[in-house]
């Protein structure tokens, strides 16, 4: 669990230091959720579920929404992404890119619901189309690129 604690901390400073300046109009990938995503392959449903809880709380702190909202959206996550992990074939780029997809789209329609359910979302057609969907994109980009990032530098240096 000391990667945990070290992938914690990284992601911390990077969202609040790297994430503001690789944001493109509202967006910006969600890299609490990619440490989640990453690390539900090591873990089991209850300990994946304790782990978005605590990124959740985190994430909360840090972006001013209300209080267990994202701690909320990533426990569900957490515990779903354990269950789903036997059928993703772990060498495969395509199935990550859609999983990561998925929770990243199943994320934003959560929270929107959530803020929606208390009075507190915009628009959700708005939300849909110009935050959830992007940003979903946006972090299935990245966390395809942190997924096969060693993998695509070994083929380019065969390559050459």
């Amino acid at each position: 669990m000391i990667w945990l604690a070290g992938g914690l901390l990284a992601v911390v400073v990077l969202q609040t230091t790297i994430a503001p300046w690789v944001q493109l109009g509202q967006v910006r990938p969600d890299l609490f959720l990619l440490l989640l995503y990453l690390g539900s392959f090591k873990m089991n449903p209850t300990q994946a579920c304790l782990m978005g809880c605590l990124l959740g709380l985190y994430e909360d702190a840090l972006s001013g929404a209300p209080l267990g909202l994202n701690a909320f959206t990533l426990s569900l996550l957490g515990h779903a992404l354990v269950r789903v992990r036997e059928e993703v074939d772990q060498n495969r780029l395509v199935p990550h890119l859609v999983l990561l997809f998925l929770t990243g789209l199943s994320a934003g329609l959560m929270t929107s619901g959530i803020l929606a359910f208390f009075g507190m979302g915009r628009d959700f057609g708005e939300s849909l189309l110009w935050i959830i969907l992007p940003g979903a994109a946006y972090t299935a980009a990245v966390g395809g690129l942190l997924v096969f990032g060693s993998r695509l530098r070994r083929i380019v240096q065969v390559t050459l």
